[in-house]
């Protein structure tokens, strides 16, 4: 029966790999940036991370053609949005010609005395008089060629009037399309079918564009570039790292053990480990992201470590086997220690970051699992080494125990003092986007004359019509502060979408078709417009008096009316920006304002007090096995002490260097908990030869390297995740090492 054990193992462990790939084939890789995005905790929060995810802002892209002269990117740009249209990805396209605008100029003119405030109050028979003798006096300029063919419909410039209530930022304008001020680069607004987190239906549009383009130069910005952008860096990213880390990790253990098969016996954990883990991911999601993929390539640092410790403290001529039954109890805590550490990060309320804590705790536990079961039969009962390793001399680090605790009381204080400035919250900083999109998106809003919003009301319903009531019922009030100076402007939906019930109130104050046509006759009388002229205005009229509520979907009005009204959450809200705000405090006193910036913050604050939460759960879940195993006061503080100071001294470095803390820096310090409460249980264990506390102190160098090598390679990531996980690991692993070996009692 026991030589049964090894092989049924060895079976067992094969079969989990043969399920787990088999998940994996049938898994889908996903790059949704806003599975690390926080969930909403208040009822605005969850309307403003909606809007991020899926909002119609978030489907909006920003095009600039270039690299020509501007009559032929003129001509370019009519071309390009009718490709566009036609394509069957977009649900606008606008460049401010008058293709683009034609629908929106024919929804006005239908829907016009809807539309219009006081439009009844001018069809009476004096102000139709009025009306009719002004257009007169125009008919003789050079703008009345245009206003000849609407008066026949619209004597009293209903239309006009409408146009002159919209806002009036627009961009620059040459041949009748959008231009940049300087004229060098013709402008496009696009609004897709998919999602903004969409990343394979913005993929389609955005390539839609680029073969549209041609031979011109193209820029193109906005949620989904972003999105697209980011999806192509991660992927790329995550194997790179992955590849970069692996290689440099084999590279480092060929050298220390010049044996590929020992090399290959301490990689079989790591491959394990990754391959389950994923595919735990995979059960429990339905999907792997792939920054998860990207932080699989830690577990190269820390599994990679386990089959190392047992080899390099095996004595000249010692099979692995045996080596391993003497270290194992001080591993196996190491182990259960480290995996502890993923257990913020799964059961944080991010759903990435859930992942990554899933993956880090089944990932770790395979890999110990396969370390001392599957690795001591495929290493077989051979000797593992012959040679007797030379170790750095180090016993002078112990001299440098006061020195750490002088430092540690620095760090704290530090730590301390800066407290309101430790923290980041804003949402910016986990914005994976490189700087040069940002920037180009910032220039292309300036030109297409798009605000920055910072602060807005938000007027909620149950129903969308009750919304716009309410949304309505504001405008008073927002001119008062307009006069006040309190804010420059504001954008209210009902200047472009009245409420159902204004629009009635408007329509039933038509005056009825004889007294409209009575009416005109009276104003006619003396003029010199033939009869029956403007038939076409009394039909309208009549028209307007029997028309359904306004509809303006397909056009531009339409989308700008979706972005400021939205369902969240199984109720209404309409957004209200505020431009140019001139004292916060003043319109905070009159209107219940959100400030976004303010509310972000409180957001991630929010996220972060969470984040403190579960380390402390984690901590003292890792604190209990440290109990359980070791099983003395004394021994639990030996190693419990030098990894809290290494944290300490680790966060005082992060922020001496420039890095403000954000919940992933947090949630990584738990992860430096793992790793150095391995390098201070091995420097804490029992070892009565010398040669066996030599080569103790030569596994813990070498696995302490490995860990440097993998996370050191994720803080080069451009991704602020991955970023903020691999440095803070790299410093705090590294911190770790030399205070355990400072404080070390052996």
């Amino acid at each position: 029966m026991g030589n049964k054990r090894p092989l049924l193992a060895v079976a067992l462990w094969l079969a989990v790999l043969a399920l787990s790939a088999w998940q994996l084939a049938r898994t889908r890789v996903i790059a949704d940036l806003s599975a690390f995005l926080p969930p909403s905790a208040t009822p605005t929060q969850q309307l403003l991370l909606e809007q991020v995810r899926s909002g119609v802002a978030s489907r909006v892209l920003l095009v600039a053609l270039g690299g020509a002269p501007a009559e032929r990117l003129a001509a370019a740009s009519g071309a390009f949005a009718a490709e566009l249209r036609a394509s069957g990805l977009f649900a606008s396209v606008q460049n401010g010609g008058a293709e683009g605008l034609r629908a929106d100029r024919e929804a006005l003119m239908e829907h016009r005395y809807a539309l219009s405030p006081a439009a009844a109050e001018r069809l009476g028979a004096q102000p139709l008089r009025a009306a009719l003798e002004s257009a007169l006096g125009e008919l003789g300029t050079h703008a009345g060629s245009g206003l000849r063919a609407l008066l026949p419909r619209d004597p009293t410039g209903e239309l006009r009037r409408v146009v002159e209530r919209l806002p009036a930022a627009a961009p620059a304008s040459r041949a009748g399309v959008w231009f940049s001020a300087d004229g060098t680069r013709a402008l496009l607004v696009a609004e897709t079918v998919a999602g903004g987190y969409d990343a394979i239906g913005q993929e389609r549009a955005i390539e839609a564009i680029r073969k549209s383009a041609k031979d011109l130069d193209l820029e193109v910005s906005g949620t989904g570039m972003f999105a697209t952008a980011a999806r192509e860096a991660i992927e790329r990213e995550a194997w790179l790292l992955s590849l970069v880390s692996g290689s440099l990790v084999l590279l480092l253990m060929l050298r220390v053990y010049r044996r590929p098969r020992v090399v290959a016996l301490c990689f079989v954990p790591v491959l394990s480990g990754m391959l389950v883990g994923a595919a735990a991911v995979s059960l429990a999601f339905g999907n792997v992201h792939a920054i998860t993929l990207g932080f699989g390539a830690t577990l190269i640092g820390e599994a990679v470590d386990y089959p190392s410790y047992a080899c390099l403290n095996a004595a000249p001529g010692e099979n692995l086997r045996s080596a391993l039954a003497r270290i194992w109890p001080t591993l196996r805590l190491a182990v259960a220690t480290t995996a502890l550490g993923g257990l913020t990060m799964l059961l944080s309320s991010f759903a990435g970051l859930a992942q990554l804590g899933l993956l880090s705790m089944i990932g770790v536990l395979a890999a110990g699992l396969v370390t001392r079961h599957v690795v001591p039969v495929l290493a077989g009962p051979g000797a593992i080494d012959a040679r007797a390793f030379a170790v750095p001399p180090l016993a002078g680090l112990r001299r440098l125990a006061p020195l750490v605790w002088v430092l540690a009381v620095g760090a704290a204080l530090l730590l301390y003092s800066r407290s309101s400035s430790l923290w980041e919250d804003d949402l910016a900083a986990m914005n994976p986007v490189p700087e040069r999109l940002k920037a180009a998106d910032r220039e292309l809003r300036r030109e297409l004359r798009a605000p920055d919003i910072r602060h807005l009301l938000v007027v909620r319903a149950p129903e969308r019509e009750a919304a716009l009531e309410r949304a309505e019922a504001l405008e008073g009030k927002l001119d008062e502060l307009v006069r006040r100076g309190v804010i420059r402007g504001y954008e209210l939906a009902t200047g472009y979408l009245p409420s159902t019930a204004e629009q009635k109130r408007r329509l039933t104050a038509l005056p009825e078709p004889s007294l409209l046509r009575a009416n005109l006759e009276k104003a006619l009388q003396g003029l010199p417009f033939r009869r029956g002229a403007f038939e076409p205005f009394l039909r309208d009229v009549e028209q307007a008096r029997r028309r359904g509520p306004v509809d303006l979907r397909g056009t531009a009005l339409g989308l700008k009316v979706e972005t400021l009204v939205v369902r969240s959450g199984g109720e209404w809200a309409v957004l209200v920006p505020l431009h140019g705000v001139a004292d916060a405090r003043a319109l905070a006193a009159e209107v219940p304002v959100l400030d976004l910036k303010a509310e972000s913050e409180r957001l991630l604050a929010g996220y972060r007090r969470e984040a403190l939460r579960l380390s402390a759960l984690g901590m003292a879940a890792i604190v209990l096995a440290l109990a359980l195993g070791l099983r003395q006061a004394r021994g639990v503080l030996q190693v419990v002490v030098p990894v809290a100071l290494g944290l300490l001294l680790s966060a005082a470095l992060l922020h001496l260097i420039g890095e403000r803390l954000t919940v992933f820096h947090l949630i990584a310090m738990l992860l430096v908990m793992g790793i150095g409460l391995n390098y201070a249980l091995f420097f804490d264990r029992a070892e009565d030869d010398p040669a066996g506390r030599r080569r103790g102190l030569f596994a813990l160098i070498v696995t302490c390297a490995t860990t440097l090598i993998a996370f050191g390679t994720l803080a080069w990531s451009a991704n602020p995740v991955l970023h903020a996980i691999g440095l803070t690991v790299t410093v705090g692993a590294a911190a770790a090492f030399l205070v355990s070996a400072a404080l070390a009692r052996r």
